[in-house]
């Protein structure tokens, strides 16, 4: 297995987002979590990436427990709803942050995924002058350039319209499937997780006692 979470919790204040959650993730597959919006996705996605704290609880990648290890050694990407990028470099300048030295840029790598996501002859472009869609490919190159152990997908299609997130989720699909990448991917659009997932889990499968809940 690429990813074993058991017995994970989660609390803010008084309320219980996340209850003994428990989920296996194999080595080169993609789940899609289907749920409404507010219901946890998002939390459990920010505690396997470091970005949240969480009560109890284990989270093993590639067989190593990770849970108490900061967010920059965890060695996995994300996806957010809002593209996070920088409005003063253009393309290729967002793209290239991925690495933190300049010795460390593999060109050839990069422009074939640039080409790959459709972006060639964009590199010198300002980022405001992109689509959302474009703007989220732009994210993605970058965080398949650290050559993650695990991605994490967090609606990161929801702005778009239908036809533009289905395309975009038969993209992400191909290119982690190319990479052998796994991922879980959140969302609450059934043809999307249906789409881009090897399998479909509903959130309340996740959730003891949950099952009355959407």
């Amino acid at each position: 297995m690429s990813l074993v979470l058991d017995q994970l919790n989660v609390r803010f204040d008084e309320n219980q987002v996340i209850q003994d959650l428990h989920l296996e993730l194999a080595s080169d597959e993609i789940i899609a979590i289907l749920g409404p919006s507010g219901c946890g996705k998002t939390t459990l996605l920010r505690a396997i990436a470091g970005l949240q704290t969480h009560d109890s609880g284990t989270i093993q990648l590639n067989g190593q427990h990770i849970e108490q290890q900061p967010c920059e050694m965890r060695g996995i990407g994300m996806l957010f709803q809002r593209p996070v990028l920088f409005p003063f470099k253009d393309v290729l300048g967002n793209i290239l942050f991925a690495y933190k030295r300049k010795k460390d840029r593999n060109m050839t790598e990069v422009n074939t995924i640039i080409e790959e996501m459709g972006l060639k002859g964009k590199e010198s472009q300002s980022i405001e002058t992109l689509s959302g869609g474009e703007a989220q490919r732009v994210v993605l190159i970058r965080a398949l350039l650290t050559n993650p152990r695990l991605m994490l997908l967090d609606e990161p299609l929801s702005a778009l319209d239908v036809d533009l997130r289905r395309k975009i989720a038969l993209e992400i699909r191909s290119i982690l499937k190319s990479r052998g990448i796994p991922a879980i991917h959140v969302t609450h659009d059934p043809a999307e997780a249906e789409i881009i997932g090897d399998r479909v889990v509903h959130w309340n499968e996740l959730q003891p006692g949950d099952d009355d809940e959407e």
